[in-house]
Parts: C-alpha cells; sequence; structure tokens
C-alpha cells in the first residue's frame, strides 16, 4: 500500500509542478522521533558542499563534442575566449535584460544537487561597474521538487534552478543595496513568471527595517551557450552580515551562545529536530477544529555539537508552548535563566502601555519571547500570497543569543519559496486558518500553528491592522503607498522586457499579467479587512 502511495504522489509531482514530495516520509518513526531514516540524525554539517580547487582552465581555447565520462556523467563544448566574447556580443544585440552566462571547466555538466561544478560566470546588460568577466565561482543544482527530487535524467531535460558560489565576495547587478557576498540563487521563473519576485517587492517594503528580506531580479540564464531560461537571481538565505545579522558560529565553537537560523523544512534536512506543537488541537479563528501537525526544523547555520542542537529544540519548543498556553489557557510562562519554563509572577504581567492602560497577560508573556513586529509582518506577506506551503516548508525565523545580541526573542524572517502561492479565491482568508478539509486530504495539513494561535489574539490583530494602516498611508501625501508602489515596479519590469519575458516562456506577459490583477483583487481583500472605514 505504502509503495502504491509513494508512486501515486511522485506522479503527481510531475504533473503538478509546485507540489513537494519527500519520498522518505514513507518510513518516518512512528514516535515522531528525530530518527526517521531519512537523515542522520548525528550529523552536523550544516556548510555548503567545499568549492573544487580554483578554475585552472580559465581561458582554453580548445574545444571538444560532448562526450560522457565513464561515471555516467556528460561534457559540452568547451569556448575559447574568443568564443565566448563573440557570443556575448551577440546576445547583448538581441536582449535588454540583465543575463547571466556560465561556462563549466570543460564543459562539464551541472546535474548534482551536492557537488559545486568549477565554471566561470559573465554578466552582460546592465552597468559596467556590475560586469562580471571570467569570474571564478562554482555552481550545483538547488532544490527538492523544482529539481525533480536529483533525478539526473528529469534535470537534464527540465529547467531547473542553480546555487553560485564565487570564489570572492562581490555583489550582483547591484542587488541589496550593493551587498557583497559568495552565495547567489538562481531560482527558474518558468511557470510563475512573477511570483517570487512580487514575494520579494512585497517583502522588502513590508518588513520592517533591519529585518532581512533577499533582494531579487528577473535575468536570463545561459550555461555553456545554451539558453537555460528566465530566473529569479536573488540571494542565499544564511547568516551574514549583509542578510541574516546574527552572531555568526566560528569554526568549531561548541557553546550554545551564537545566532540561530531555523527553517520549517518537510524534507527534515540534518542537522535538524522535530516539533510536535503540544500535540494540541486548536480551534481557529474561524471555528474550524483540528490537531497541528508535527513539523521537522532544520539549522541553517553551522553547528558543532550536540549540545547547540539540544539547546535550540529545547528554546523553540518552550517558546511554542509560551504561545500556545498564553493564546488558549490562559497560564503564563516565562523563560529562566537557563531557558526552562516557569510561571510568570503577577507583577511581571501588571504591565501597561504608555496611556496607562493595562496590557493583557497573553500579549505580555509572548511579546517577551517572541519578536510581534516579525511575526505580524511575515503574517501579512503570506496571506497577501496565499503560499499553500506557510506551515510545512521553507518558512524562516532566527534567535541570537551572542554575546553582542540586543534581543534573543524569536524572530520571523527570510520569506522564501512561492512556487505553490497565488492561487485560489481572492476574498478568504488563508494563513490565519487551517486547511480546507479537501486540500488537506489531498497534500495534508500545511497550515501554521504560530499564525493561527496569534490571529485569535484581538492584541495581535490590532498589530496587524496597524501594519497594514501604515503600508498603505503615504505620511508625505505624494507618492503611493508602498504596497502599491511595490506592485507598480512589477508592472514597469512587463513594460521593459516584454520580448525577452517571453523568450522560451509559454506562459509569458499575459499569465504574468494575469498574477498581478490576481494581487490586486487580494489587496483589496485586505484592505476591506484591516482597514478601518
Amino acid at each position: 500500500m505504502k509503495r502504491i502511495l509513494l508512486i501515486l504522489v511522485l506522479v503527481c509531482s510531475l504533473v503538478l509542478p509546485g507540489i513537494k514530495v519527500d519520498a522518505a516520509s514513507f518510513s518516518r518513526n512512528p514516535d515522531g522521533g528525530d530518527t526517521g531514516t531519512h537523515i542522520n540524525p548525528s550529523s552536523f554539517d550544516a556548510g555548503d558542499t567545499t568549492v573544487n580547487n580554483k578554475n585552472e582552465t580559465a581561458k582554453k581555447e580548445e574545444t571538444t563534442n560532448t562526450t560522457s565520462s565513464n561515471n555516467g556523467s556528460r561534457t559540452e563544448k568547451t569556448y575559447s575566449s574568443k568564443e565566448i566574447k563573440k557570443e556575448l556580443k551577440k546576445l547583448e544585440s538581441e536582449t535588454t535584460i540583465p543575463t547571466i552566462c556560465v561556462y563549466t571547466e570543460e564543459g562539464k555538466e551541472v546535474v548534482s544537487r551536492e557537488d559545486y561544478v568549477n565554471c566561470e560566470v559573465y554578466t552582460i546588460n546592465c552597468e559596467k561597474m556590475y560586469k562580471l568577466i571570467a569570474e571564478p565561482a562554482g555552481i550545483r543544482v538547488r532544490g527538492n521538487s523544482t529539481a525533480y527530487g536529483g533525478n539526473v535524467a528529469m534535470i537534464r531535460a527540465n529547467q531547473v534552478p542553480y546555487k553560485l558560489k564565487f570564489e570572492t565576495k562581490l555583489n550582483m547587478f547591484g542587488l541589496n543595496e550593493d551587498a557583497e557576498c559568495k552565495k547567489w540563487v538562481l531560482v527558474k521563473a518558468e511557470s510563475s513568471l512573477l511570483k517570487t519576485d512580487i514575494a520579494f517587492k512585497l517583502g522588502s517594503v513590508i518588513l520592517h527595517e533591519g529585518n532581512y528580506c533577499s533582494d531579487g531580479m528577473l535575468v536570463h540564464m545561459y550555461l555553456n551557450g545554451k539558453f537555460k531560461g528566465i530566473y529569479e537571481l536573488c540571494e542565499q538565505n544564511e547568516v551574514n552580515k549583509n542578510r541574516v545579522s546574527i552572531t555568526k558560529t566560528k569554526e568549531n565553537y561548541k557553546g550554545t551562545d551564537i545566532g540561530y537560523l531555523l527553517e520549517i523544512d518537510n524534507y527534515g534536512e540534518s542537522p535538524c529536530f522535530r516539533v510536535n506543537y503540544e500535540n494540541a488541537t486548536v480551534t481557529d479563528i474561524e471555528g474550524k477544529t483540528k490537531k497541528f501537525k508535527g513539523v521537522y526544523y532544520s539549522i541553517k547555520n553551522d553547528v558543532y555539537s550536540d549540545e547547540q542542537k539540544q539547546f535550540i529544540k529545547k528554546y523553540l519548543t518552550n517558546v511554542f508552548k509560551i504561545v500556545y498556553e498564553a493564546c488558549e489557557n490562559g497560564k503564563y510562562y516565562v523563560l529562566d535563566e537557563n531557558y526552562d519554563l516557569v510561571k510568570a509572577k503577577k507583577k511581571f504581567l501588571k504591565q501597561t502601555d504608555e496611556s496607562g492602560k493595562e496590557l493583557d497577560p497573553a500579549y505580555i508573556t509572548v511579546n517577551n519571547v517572541m519578536n510581534l513586529e516579525s511575526v505580524a509582518d511575515l503574517y501579512l506577506l503570506y496571506e497577501i500570497v496565499k503560499d499553500r506551503d506557510v506551515g510545512e516548508g521553507s518558512f524562516f525565523m532566527y534567535a541570537d543569543f551572542g554575546t553582542e545580541s540586543t534581543d534573543s526573542r524569536l524572530t520571523f524572517t527570510c520569506p522564501w519559496d512561492f512556487e505553490w502561492a497565488y492561487d485560489g479565491s481572492t476574498s478568504e482568508l488563508y494563513a490565519a486558518v487551517f486547511n480546507s478539509d479537501a486540500f488537506a486530504s489531498i497534500y495534508e495539513e500545511r497550515s501554521n500553528p504560530w499564525f493561527i494561535l496569534l490571529m485569535k489574539q484581538e492584541w495581535f490583530t490590532d498589530i496587524v491592522k496597524g501594519r497594514w494602516q501604515e503600508l498603505r498611508t503615504d505620511p508625505k501625501g505624494k507618492k503611493k503607498d508602498a504596497i502599491t508602489e511595490a506592485l507598480k515596479l512589477e508592472e514597469e519590469i512587463l513594460q521593459t522586457y516584454p520580448d525577452d519575458l517571453t523568450k522560451n516562456n509559454r506562459y509569458g506577459i499575459k499569465s504574468a499579467k494575469n498574477l498581478l490583477s490576481w494581487v490586486n483583487n487580494r489587496i483589496k481583500f485586505m484592505d476591506g479587512w484591516l482597514l478601518d472605514d
């Protein structure tokens, strides 16, 4: 029976391109522990596969035909520097969209999700200061369902996302205010031309200053002279002073006073731990009652000890319990100096706002352990786009316990992965409630317990409404509000690159305009719900 179910799921993953498949989930530990065969709980290597030695064939003047090596990998044509220059000049005469051209060492194909292939990177159709010429890097396939689970035959036959890792820090096309980093991501945009770009544009204005949202832009990408498609070039979600700016773990340091970047991860990539959300059964804001589904959280920063893993697991589990008990049961807890749960003292719960009004005890205890501004911001973004993976995968948060950190509260951050969004009715709640029974019966429960609990609280919805009011109001009275301006940028992209955005893209401009129309209707619904008359 399990085999039949697995085959059905794999078939669905090919027919419905946004659906993630975790084949190993059929063999997970029924007790919900960390011992499922899909992970190695003892592994703590959170870093990247090291880029191979520096490219020693940077400007070879030889060419070779496509061949297959003994291990089954293939090589394609190797370009001379003269041929590359000629090809880039031709592309510049035919296109206007920023373009990335990658040439691998000896024309090696890129089909692995683990191993980088040495390459050189060139950029065209951009300002001179952003032009890359034979910049050494490594390239590999990235992603899960979008990379067909690593199936090499499917990767060869289809567009897939890539990750670039340069040997030196640099900026690409001026993204993130010219911040220089080694790692950059190419998310495929064939079936969802503007999905990721819209989310990043909205995220950049919704998230409060200091909280990180990847910058991104649409580009063309060529690999060994072949057009691979239209991509969203964006940043890697990582601990970095220019990205998620939290305390970075020093190599081989085993103490717990570091920054932790976490991802709700339905693939359970090690190092990870499971959170069962108190096994709680809850009624959402619309009256639907369900039991929370436990999920895996992956640790995305470098960790070097089991103590670090166990610490962040205890911390996150206890923070959730504080939220759950305060919101559902009227029981109020805080964390002591060891991050264990203790009952909140009555004096602590007697706090007032600036006007002298008593604060809700639930707000006091939850705000004590969570950055509620960040939670409200991410809630608004995920509610707008109706991301159907909001509680199941690619959802990020961090907590910083470094000696120089001024705030160790859990903070939601790094909006990511919008392949499975922008769908269905524009006039209904999504991130605030449980999935419909019809949806969950096919794709399992993918709702977000954090949002469901908090959106039932009047004090939290007041925070959400206040933030939406700020975003939809222009304080200077001269320009349009932040949300409208963000969407206007997408309209300008469609007008600037009408031909480039239809190249080998069967969805094209019409589909992109329909998507923008859907988003605008979604914004109207949000206005009707969150703005005061």
